[in-house]
């Protein structure tokens, strides 16, 4: 049935992609992210999804009116830089067919990186945008969450079988980044500060569904824990501080933890905990020894070729080879790999591909950071400000856990760079408040000596006096 399903909505999307481009867009990141054809058992069971809608947005684009300008970015400009060097890498790799076909691989998810921003602009979409990456997770955080209710969490939570998210790292990672998504959406519903998403069911529903989020943002972070992924829990300790910084009611919270743990006696599962204490020793924990001897590798392949490294898919020429390049070998034979975004990097394209891919992190934090501390106070647009926070916040989590995996080629990450490049956008061309449209509101500013509209609060999050303003930029 699930497969009939998925065909049934692969043949409905397919020509409404070709008609309205940028739904493209966002069934590209549904099937990348949520992976529904593993969730099937036939005929459709290993579908290539993203080939088939991938294909339909480009024709679409071709054909599409409304697309907007190629923005040229830092963040372009080093996703153009960061596909040369892996090219040039891919022409020096030790395994050079084998480099090549993970070169072409990689610039699918850049080609796709790089047609977003010319047909997601405007709320409406961005919204949307942002709504499909985090519900194709969060769907993961919600059933893992109750899943590791039911079973105390002595099993661990783990992706659909047979995609790039099957493995407990990958998937807790994965979650760990939509974490704050979840958090922002919540609020966006729930105290409805967004633009109309284009369904009246969704208004109507509004609350509703923002307290449906909140929980969905507690089931998230407990599935993080139980997926006994260490770099995933150490990628949550980084941002829980910043979580809980932003959130409203934060001593309510304590309360509830503090008698959940000091009434209840809520405690932490032995196996989650007997699996942290080994952060602590790792000297007697082959899997963190295994970590540390891959880290060694990799250091000692970019000593050896700082430039260039050994370019993709190296460790396809074996374990005896790979072996060579280790400071001790001990007593185990496992799946070669470098265990970590940085060091990756080092080992297949040397230092200078190391470089090239921090800076444009470093782009990416900086203008999401601009974004947040600006868009509220220019626009008046809340929505564009809380959003950037959680895309921050979600790439703070990716840069600490990606310490201990390697993930260094993960779609999401790229989208969170496309998202960056098209809020700044927004946020550049969004009319400024003095000169904002105003609808009719019966409540009147009051004067004030400071620039713009005054902010004053209510409920729990700060507005603008009067209405809410919008940018003039289209909404469909």
């Amino acid at each position: 049935m699930r497969d009939y399903l998925l065909a049934l909505i692969v043949v409905v999307l397919v020509p409404l992609i070709v008609r309205y481009a940028w739904i493209g867009i966002l069934a590209w990141f549904w099937v990348g992210l949520f992976a529904p054809q593993w969730h099937t058992w036939t005929f459709m069971r290993g579908a290539p999804l993203a080939t088939y809608f991938g294909g339909a947005t480009l024709i679409a684009l071709f054909l599409a009116k409304d697309r907007q300008p190629f923005p040229f970015t830092r963040e372009t400009v080093m996703l153009f830089a960061l596909a040369a060097y892996f090219a040039m890498t891919s022409h020096f790799a030790v395994n050079s067919s084998g480099a090549w076909d993970f070169w072409i691989h990689f610039m699918k998810i850049l080609l796709i990186t790089f047609i977003t921003p010319l047909l997601i602009y405007g709320e409406r979409r961005i919204v949307w945008l942002l709504l499909v990456i985090t519900a194709s997770l969060a769907f993961y955080g919600f059933k893992g969450g109750i899943f590791a209710i039911q079973t105390g969490g002595a099993h661990m939570v783990l992706g659909p079988t047979g995609s790039y998210l099957s493995g407990n790292t990958y998937i807790g990672l994965a979650m760990l980044m939509v974490l704050p998504l979840i958090l922002a959406s919540a609020r966006m519903f729930h105290q409805r500060w967004s633009a109309d998403l284009g369904f009246e069911l969704l208004s109507r529903f509004s609350r509703p569904i923002g307290w449906f989020l909140y929980g969905v943002f507690w089931l998230t972070a407990i599935a993080i824990l139980t997926t006994h992924s260490r770099g995933a829990f150490v990628g949550l300790l980084a941002i829980v501080p910043l979580l809980f910084w932003h959130m409203h009611k934060k001593w309510l919270m304590v309360l509830v933890g503090f008698f959940l743990v000091v009434v209840m006696g809520v405690t932490a599962p032995e196996p989650l905990v007997e699996r942290w204490q080994t952060i602590e020793t790792y000297e007697e924990d082959q899997s963190a020894m295994q970590r540390i001897q891959s880290w060694g590798v990799a250091w000692n392949m970019a000593m050896e070729r700082p430039l260039t490294g050994m370019g993709f898919r190296n460790t396809a020429l074996g374990y005896d080879w790979w072996i060579g390049y280790a400071n001790f070998e001990g007593g185990w034979r496992h799946v070669l790999s470098p265990h970590s975004v940085y060091f990756g990097l080092l080992g297949q394209h040397g230092f200078g591909g190391l470089a090239v891919f921090l800076l444009l992190i470093a782009f990416t934090f900086h203008t999401l950071n601009r974004i947040r501390r600006t868009a509220r106070q220019r626009t008046g647009e809340i929505w564009l400000s809380e959003y950037a926070w959680a895309l921050q916040v979600g790439l703070v989590g990716y840069l600490i856990s990606g310490i201990f995996l390697d993930v260094a080629y993960f779609n999401l990450l790229y989208a969170f760079v496309a998202l960056a490049v098209i809020m700044r956008r927004e946020l550049e061309q969004a009319p400024q408040p003095a000169t904002a449209p105003v609808a009719s509101s019966p409540v009147q500013p009051e004067p004030s000596s400071s620039p713009g509209p005054d902010p004053v609060k209510t409920g729990s999050d700060t507005v603008m006096s009067g209405t809410l303003m919008r940018p003039s930029s289209p909404r469909n």
